[in-house]
């Protein structure tokens, strides 16, 4: 049933020509000049230390590595982290 959820809000935002993440419960992410990543639709912190955050969704992963990263700003399912971002990792585990 999520999926035919999901699909309708991606035909929705593409026909309104806006980001499907807007309608769907994907996990979203932005890093800025490598030293801010502002993430959207986490569910979970799986790890997290000054130098790695892992969060999931449920259906994603997504590893930042860095050093000095910290959590700056935490709602229910968004995350702001800033420090040195070396690198992200980005696992899709449901298809």
């Amino acid at each position: 049933m999520s999926d035919i959820i999901n699909n309708i809000g991606r035909s929705v935002s593409k026909f309104l020509n806006f980001s499907p993440d807007i309608l769907t419960n994907d996990l979203n992410f932005t890093v800025y000049g490598g030293r801010q990543a502002i993430i959207d639709g986490y569910s979970k912190i799986l790890e997290y230390d000054d130098n790695i955050v892992r969060i999931s969704n449920g259906k994603n992963k997504l590893s930042i590595v860095g050093t000095n990263l910290v959590i700056c700003e935490m709602s229910e399912d968004a995350l702001i982290i800033e420090g040195k971002i070396c690198s992200t990792e980005f696992e899709n585990c449901r298809g």
